[in-house]
């Protein structure tokens, strides 16, 4: 839900739409799924690691973090558009990397 929401306000941003309707949809879109992977995220590491810390957790909360607030830059900025679509793609693709592979 989270990338949808995104791709639908950077699409917006992209094309110049100033579709009132559309950047709705898509934050709310984004905040439920921001909320979602918030749930998650700690609902699992309570349930998987006893709520003890691990390094890799800190990163993916830093992501999440980044991915809360880049919709300041998509709905104020709309040159970023381009550049924000491939940072949330690596923010994305990092957060799955960290979760995987638990390099830290």
């Amino acid at each position: 839900m989270l990338f949808m929401g995104y791709g639908a306000l950077l699409a917006r941003s992209i094309v110049r739409n100033d579709s009132s309707k559309l950047k709705r949809l898509g934050s709310i879109t984004s905040g439920i799924g921001l909320v979602l992977i918030f749930i998650a995220g700690f609902g699992l590491m309570a349930k998987l690691y006893n709520n003890s810390f691990q390094t890799w957790m800190l990163v993916k909360i830093v992501i999440w973090l980044f991915l809360g607030g880049i919709i300041v830059l998509i709905n104020r900025v709309p040159s970023l558009a381009k550049l924000l679509w491939w940072a949330i793609i690596a923010m994305g693709a990092l957060a799955a990397y960290m979760v995987y592979m638990r390099p830290v």
